[in-house]
């Protein structure tokens, strides 16, 4: 104990105020976040704080071995201050960047903060900038100046860049691409059939692109590489009556154009009024795609208003005609044409028998 409290008398003002910004950061941490990080994403605040707290604990540590244990954990304390401060500086630049070029977008009653392809671009300077000052003073942390002096450590590092490149140049350069078209924008919603993807885009940086799938709202994360190999539909770029969609039912031979047009018509306004995202003022188009053998495929053809709502307006469309179909007594099941191909055969035969008898 009188060691402890002698090695404490060797602490100053100094010593004192770094401890004591050490624990604000520690228990504000979430709101440091979330002031610094321009979004609503709890999930992302969430995270970051954890992140902030993990590294304080660490330099915490760091900070008093440094002084009770021995002149080693100095060197240690130093590198991860140099590393943390890096990181806060290059945080608060990345901000001041992205408050002037970048965007701001509401999605899913989310605000986020997104990047841009100028934002990105300075956002690589200052990480360019910033790594290649950590290496430089960590060196000088380390004693290790004459490494400066030889071309084996500038050559193993320019070895570890080139062996790497396929690894993080393809995605940082498509993300640049990516930003630089602006077709794929925070707030967008597309469809990739290869990956089985139908998600709004959330964030585009130069290493991913982030989205929350409409159907589950999960938050799904794609390599920019992977996503520009793919086609892409971009279905939020419509017209001011919104996206077309579609739903395709096999109905019975038999059945009047007309009849058909009225059930059509019934199920969209049924719909309507259960669902909003459906554009009620773009009444719904009835066509005839195909007429198959086991039945004429009709299609109906409807805008969706809210693209936001697209798989709610699908479902409210199949129910409506699962409802209307059941109340008119029409069935949406495909048709099963081999009996009247077994009636047609039978008769057949038995004209071809009377045939044969009178001959």
């Amino acid at each position: 104990m009188d060691k402890i409290i002698a090695s404490l008398s060797l602490f100053d003002g100094v010593d004192y105020t770094i401890l004591t910004l050490n624990f604000l950061m520690f228990v504000f941490a979430p709101a440091i976040v979330r002031r610094t990080r321009g979004s609503s994403d709890e999930g992302a605040i969430a995270s970051r704080a954890y992140t902030l707290r993990a590294a304080n604990v660490i330099l915490l540590v760091l900070y008093v071995s440094a002084v009770f244990i021995s002149a080693f954990a100095i060197q240690l304390y130093e590198t991860g201050l140099t590393l943390l401060l890096a990181v806060v500086i290059s945080h608060f630049l990345d901000l001041l960047i992205l408050r002037r070029y970048g965007r701001t977008r509401t999605i899913d009653d989310i605000e986020y903060r997104t990047e841009t392809y100028q934002s990105e671009i300075f956002s690589l300077l200052i990480k360019i900038i910033a790594t290649i000052s950590v290496v430089l003073i960590l060196i000088n942390i380390w004693g290790m100046t004459g490494w400066l002096r030889t071309t084996s450590v500038l050559g193993g590092l320019a070895i570890v860049l080139f062996s790497t490149k396929d690894v993080w140049i393809p995605d940082n350069i498509n993300g640049l691409i990516l930003l630089y078209n602006g077709d794929i924008e925070p707030g967008s919603v597309i469809r990739v059939d290869e990956l089985d993807l139908l998600g709004i885009v959330v964030q585009t940086t130069l290493s991913q692109t982030r989205l929350r799938d409409l159907t589950t709202r999960h938050i799904i994360v794609v390599p920019n590489a992977k996503l520009r190999d793919c086609k892409i539909e971009i279905l939020s770029k419509t017209s001011n009556k919104g996206l077309m969609q579609f739903a395709d039912f096999k109905l019975a031979y038999g059945i009047d154009s007309n009849t058909v047009d009225a059930l059509f018509q019934s199920i969209w306004e049924l719909a309507c009024e259960r669902d909003k995202n459906i554009n009620a003022e773009r009444p719904a188009v009835a066509k005839l795609r195909n007429t198959g053998d086991h039945g004429v495929e009709w299609r109906l053809c409807y805008w969706v208003a809210n693209i936001y709502g697209l798989i709610e307006a699908g479902h409210a469309i199949n129910r409506a005609a699962y409802e209307v179909a059941q109340s008119q007594q029409i069935g949406l099941n495909t048709p099963l044409t081999h009996h009247l191909a077994t009636d047609q055969l039978t008769s057949n035969v038995r004209s071809a028998s009377m045939l044969d008898m009178d001959g």
